[in-house]
């Protein structure tokens, strides 16, 4: 058995506890279980084997192989894959049942002409200016819906599901409303001209828990998902990961010595360093230069000099650790969204940097 030199917990029950929180937030209905970028660094086997067999029924990733790994670990339920897929690889989409987002009737006429049925959901865009049929404005409605006439007319195409996607949630209540109306409107359009348009989802994460006067057939949830809600929530989500690294070398120091590339940090007087197994190319960013802690029986180990690819030192003046001993990089006594805030990125960044391949997940 190899022996683990960088590993994070998962804590699936955890993730079961979020998503039923989620699904009793949004009024008991359906929840798209995104589980893109592996499970935003959690794995998403496993976590899609888990949320499956405790009745979770739909997932969501970007990209066709992250479908067909789920596919060919055991998942049944429906897959929609948000990102685009070559029209090359439409005999895939087909052979594993998967759901493909359509922005475009060019795209849809594509897929419809490899002779067999295609499922799709259609991404409409409101604002985010990314993926999707344009719709910025009501003045837009008319050419939406007669693209979206023309993709329900064609032979080989099932209309599943319309969705968009909210640019600002979380901060921008105006605009968020203003994509809402717009979607609804574009709803009412397609309803009153007989265009059938499936099941319609429009709340992410922070929509879910800020906005209560949304009704749609389901809703899709990532980061809060993994207990990082996006904004102030009355409900406890429960973070799902912990990262752990080992020490492998303890050594001290001198005044005047100098720690990692750079000599960015020189040691003012005598101190004892670990070197930990963890680095940028394990997902531990390198911006933590100088600038993080980690944490070991309720002492706060402070990151000295630059992160390298695989190794990071830390100040253990003092401190009863020992070579081979784990220290928690975050989870339980560290704050994931502090990280975050210190080097001015999000949650999310900091999770899926951890879906590498030299990743040792307990579950």
């Amino acid at each position: 058995m190899v022996i683990d030199r960088v590993k994070s917990v998962v804590h699936l029950n955890n993730l079961l506890d979020n998503y039923n929180l989620l699904r009793k937030i949004y009024g008991g209905k359906e929840i798209y279980a995104v589980v893109k970028a592996d499970a935003y660094g959690h794995g998403a086997i496993e976590c899609s084997r888990f949320l499956e067999k405790n009745n979770c029924k739909h997932f969501a990733v970007t990209a066709l192989k992250e479908a067909i790994e789920l596919r060919n670990n055991g998942i049944t339920s429906e897959i929609l894959i948000f990102g685009y897929t070559d029209c090359l690889n439409v005999r895939l989409i087909d052979e594993y049942n998967l759901v493909q987002t359509v922005h475009s009737f060019d795209y849809a006429n594509k897929l419809n002409s490899y002779g067999k049925k295609i499922n799709i959901n259609l991404n409409i865009d409101t604002g985010m200016s990314r993926f999707g049929i344009y719709l910025h404005d009501e003045l837009d409605i008319l050419n939406v819906k007669e693209e979206i006439k023309k993709i329900a007319a064609l032979d080989n195409i099932c209309i599943k599901g319309i969705y968009t996607h909210f640019t600002s949630s979380e901060s921008d209540r105006d605009f968020t409303l203003f994509q809402k109306k717009l979607f609804d409107k574009l709803l009412i359009s397609l309803e009153e001209n007989k265009i059938s348009y499936g099941k319609t989802h429009i709340a992410n994460s922070s929509a879910i828990i800020g906005l209560h006067d949304l009704n749609y057939d389901l809703a899709r949830s990532g980061i809060a998902l993994y207990g990082y809600p996006p904004i102030k929530s009355k409900e406890r989500f429960k973070p799902v990961l912990e990262l752990y690294a080992r020490v492998i070398q303890l050594k001290d120091l001198k005044a005047k010595d100098t720690v990692s590339y750079g000599r960015t940090f020189l040691v003012e007087k005598d101190m004892r360093i670990a070197t930990v197994a963890i680095g940028y190319a394990d997902g531990y960013s390198r911006h933590f230069s100088n600038n993080d802690y980690f944490v070991y029986k309720g002492y706060k180990l402070r990151v000295l000099g630059r992160v390298c690819m695989g190794l990071t030192m830390i100040d253990v003046t003092s401190v009863p650790i020992e070579e081979g001993d784990w220290v928690e990089v975050f989870g339980l006594n560290k704050p994931l969204e502090d990280m975050a805030e210190r080097i001015g990125t999000i949650t999310y960044e900091l999770l899926t940097n951890l879906a590498k391949p030299r990743m040792n997940r307990v579950y």
